[in-house]
This record gives structure tokens, C-alpha cells and sequence, in this order.
């Protein structure tokens, strides 16, 4: 039987044809690096952001993209974020959403100085174009707005509705885009499919296969921070008792990070790796053709690496950690701030107990610190959206294999979730640099495929 089902399993990965991108103009790479060079920084929920320079981003966008804004209508939400809508030649059919962000995150000020580059300089060099926020997720955004205004110059009108959904704070906690989702479902849009940044195309992740995975989320987990506090007697660091409250935080985090939750395959993974399968080796076929014989054979593979380890279970982690105020003082209380990505079925209540077991100390006191995000179903694998998606991935990716993906970070567009048919997270950039580190940066050829792969979703969507 684990023969048979693996010889019956083995079959060649098939490819489709690809079409020659078409050249970039000089001007898209322009717009891209000045961009970049505006510094729309979120720093936290709540916390004030420099609101000049966002309206001095959208101040930009309408200079460089004229058609766009005399031609499409657009609104504001939250001051900041803009929801843009393109009539199409059949409002009947329902429409399609694209999603991107424009602010960005911080760049620590340690690490300013291991940067290559000037982080906000938008500098091109050796065919790459570097700066904080060129990933994540402005070449997303100067993407949409190139092929659109490119579409709007040679008379195009799309087969149905298009909205271009374009947050503020993605970063931080997605007001922006919770509010265009709002009033979308107030105004009873529902959208057939929903697109936003998520999976990317790899090489590096299954060289095995020498030929790059687009890796097309159709769901994500969710997202919790939780507060772990111990308020103890302090005093005087000359005479220090047995524990602290930092001595107490440091044994709990470390209790907490002994364990993992435990693991558990979801459908969208187990068909990834049906469709990578016939390029693996005969045993690691073997392992995915019989899961009920290797499932924790080839989970123990998963778990080697931390980006594959994410994809099978809920992550838990301290992010930040507070206490002290002078280096002569022994403080009272001491903050650890634990981020988690729950696993779709599992709930934030899951996490809590499991936490509140691991840490296994009264005296660390388990809060929930952040609202808990939606991670609704999967979005169809025969849904036109993922078919559309998939289909122009195959065209501007050569020897390309799609594949179902469950994305581990959070992004907008689980606002959109509640209402739309298909919510895919998905950008056909390649193995990206730097997302939320040093030297952030995209090559040139993954921007121009960006650009080609906006302008297929958007010529081809009522087919």
C-alpha cells in the first residue's frame, strides 16, 4: 500500500507557458524611489505619526499618476488611508479588490548605521532598489497605480468593478483599512476576491525542485499580544532579595519557550505539498503520499526550520521586555509583551492556557494586550480569484509552480474576510530582502513583474 501510494502520487509537476514581460519605463523606477524617499513611519498603535509626510505621499501619487485621479474616484478614511474605485463594463458582476500599504516601519536607530544605503534615499544600485518600505509594501502600491495608469492611457475600461484599497497603518493595527472594509459592507460591496501582499515566490525554500514556488496564500493566522506582569517588592540593589521581579519574568519566558504548542497539518499545507510532491525525493513522497503512516516523520523536517515550523503551528515569542529605571534601584515590576500567531481552529483563549500552563507561576500575571484578529477560512482553490491569480502567475513567472499557502504574518486585508468570497495574499516578488531589517530591497525585474502581473489581473478579471 505505501508503495503503491507513492508510485501513484509521483507524477511530473506540469508547466505552462510564459509571456515576455514588457519593458520597464525609466519613469516607473522613478516614481518607486521617490516613494521610498518619503518617510511614512508607523510607530504604534496610538502612538502620533508625521501626518505631513503622508499627505505629502498622496500628494506625490496625484502628480505622478494624473489619469488615476481625474479618471477613478477616491475617498479617505481615517484622514490617511484611500479606498480608489474603477468602474468596470459590467457592474453586475461582483468585484475585485486590490490591496496594498504605504506606511512603514521604523528603522532602529542601533542598527541605522549597518545599512548600505540611506534608508530613506530610494537608492538604485546594481539593478536592486533599496530603502525602508520598498518590500513592504510601496512597490506593491506604485505597482497597482503603474498598470493602472498604463491601462487608463491606451482607453482601457476593466471587464468589472475594480477597488484599490490602500491602508495607512498596516503596521501598526490596520484602522485604516478596518474602516474601508466597514463601509464597504455598509454599502453592501462584496467582493469576489480580495488581493494583498502575503506569499512570494521562492527558490531558496525547495531548491530540490529547481524551479521557483509561488507560494499563494489563502489564508493567515491570527494575531495576539498577551501581557505578562510581576509586580514584587524592590529596593535597593545593594541589598537584593532572593528573586526579583525581573528573576521571576526571566525563569517564566524561559519555561514559556521550552515548549511548543502542538503541531497540527491544516489542509492548505497538505495540499502544497501534494502539488511539490513529484519534485521531491522517493522518500520524502513517500512521507507526503502516506501521512498516516510519516505525518510526524515529516513534521520532525518541518520543525527544523523556524519559517516551515510557523506553518504548522501556533508561534509564541516575547517581543518586548520592561522594567527598571536606574541602574542603583531594584524595580517592582517587570512587563514582558508576548506576541503570538494562532493557528486557524485555534483560538486566543488556546493560547492564553497554554501560556498561563508553561509560565506555571501565580505571581506572572497573563493579560490579553491587543485585540484578537479574524483568521477566517481558506479561500477556495477553484474560486476565480485564485484561479486568476494563479493563472497570472504562471504567465509572468517561467516554470513557475503555484501552490496553496497558509501566510504566517498579518495583513489588512483579514478585514475583508468576513465578506469576500476569496481573500488571497499573494505579490510575485522573489524571495524578498530585508522586510523589516537592514538593507530592505527589491530587484528591478521583480518590480517590472509586479507591474506586468497587476496589469494580467486587472485585463483579464471578467474572463
Amino acid at each position: 500500500m505505501v508503495l503503491f501510494n507513492t508510485y501513484r502520487f509521483s507524477k511530473e509537476i506540469p508547466t505552462k507557458p510564459t509571456k515576455e514581460l514588457p519593458a520597464l519605463p525609466d519613469s516607473a523606477l522613478s516614481h518607486l524611489r521617490a516613494a521610498i524617499r518619503i518617510p511614512t513611519i508607523g510607530f504604534g498603535d496610538g502612538l502620533p505619526v508625521d501626518t505631513l509626510q503622508f499627505n505629502a505621499f498622496w500628494q506625490l501619487m496625484e502628480h505622478l499618476y494624473p489619469l488615476v485621479h481625474q479618471r477613478l474616484t477616491h475617498q479617505s478614511f481615517n484622514a490617511l488611508s484611500r479606498l480608489y474605485h474603477w468602474p468596470g463594463k459590467h457592474p453586475e458582476q461582483k468585484p475585485y479588490v486590490l490591496m496594498a500599504h504605504f506606511d512603514v516601519v521604523p528603522v532602529e536607530a542601533a542598527t541605522a548605521k549597518q545599512w548600505t544605503v540611506a534608508p530613506f534615499g530610494g537608492e538604485l544600485k546594481n539593478d536592486t532598489v533599496y530603502g525602508r518600505g520598498v518590500a513592504d509594501d510601496k512597490s506593491s502600491l506604485i505597482s497597482i497605480l503603474e498598470a493602472t495608469e498604463k491601462l487608463l492611457s491606451q482607453g482601457f475600461q476593466p471587464e468589472r468593478d475594480f477597488y484599490f484599497s490602500f491602508g495607512n497603518d498596516e503596521e501598526t493595527i490596520g484602522h485604516g483599512a478596518q474602516a474601508i472594509a466597514k463601509y464597504m459592507q455598509e454599502q453592501k460591496i462584496q467582493p469576489e476576491m480580495v488581493l494583498d501582499e502575503g506569499g512570494e515566490i521562492t527558490r531558496e525554500h525547495f531548491p530540490e525542485l529547481k524551479r521557483p514556488v509561488a507560494l499563494i496564500a489563502v489564508a493567515e493566522k491570527g494575531y495576539m499580544s498577551f501581557d505578562l506582569t510581576v509586580d514584587q517588592a524592590g529596593g535597593h540593589s545593594s541589598t537584593p532579595a532572593k528573586e526579583t521581579a525581573i528573576d521571576i519574568l526571566s525563569k517564566g519566558l524561559v519555561k514559556l519557550r521550552e515548549k511548543q504548542m502542538p503541531y497540527k497539518v491544516l489542509p492548505v499545507i497538505q495540499e502544497m505539498f501534494q502539488r511539490i510532491g513529484p519534485g521531491l525525493s522517493f522518500a520524502q513522497r513517500m512521507a507526503i503520499a502516506n501521512p498516516w503512516l510519516f505525518e510526524k516523520l515529516l513534521v520532525g523536517e518541518l520543525e527544523k526550520d523556524k519559517s516551515s515550523n510557523a506553518l504548522i503551528r501556533t508561534t509564541i515569542v516575547p517581543t518586548i521586555v520592561q522594567s527598571g529605571m536606574k541602574d542603583n534601584v531594584i524595580p517592582s515590576v517587570a512587563k514582558a509583551i508576548v506576541n503570538t500567531r494562532i493557528l486557524p481552529g485555534q483560538t486566543p483563549d488556546d493560547v492564553e492556557f497554554f501560556i498561563r500552563g508553561q509560565v506555571d507561576d501565580p505571581r506572572i500575571v497573563v493579560t490579553k494586550a491587543s485585540q484578537p484578529d479574524y483568521n477566517g477560512p481558506a479561500a477556495a482553490l477553484d474560486s476565480k480569484g485564485y484561479l486568476l491569480v494563479e493563472n497570472a502567475t504562471y504567465q509572468v513567472t517561467k516554470d513557475v509552480i503555484p501552490v496553496p499557502f497558509l501566510s504566517v504574518g498579518a495583513t489588512d486585508s483579514k478585514y475583508f474576510q468576513p465578506f469576500s468570497e476569496a481573500v488571497i495574499k499573494f505579490l510575485p516578488s522573489t524571495d524578498s530582502k530585508g522586510f523589516h531589517g537592514i538593507d530592505e530591497r527589491i530587484p528591478v525585474s521583480d518590480f517590472k513583474r509586479m507591474i506586468y502581473f497587476y496589469q494580467i489581473i486587472l485585463t483579464q478579471a471578467g474572463k
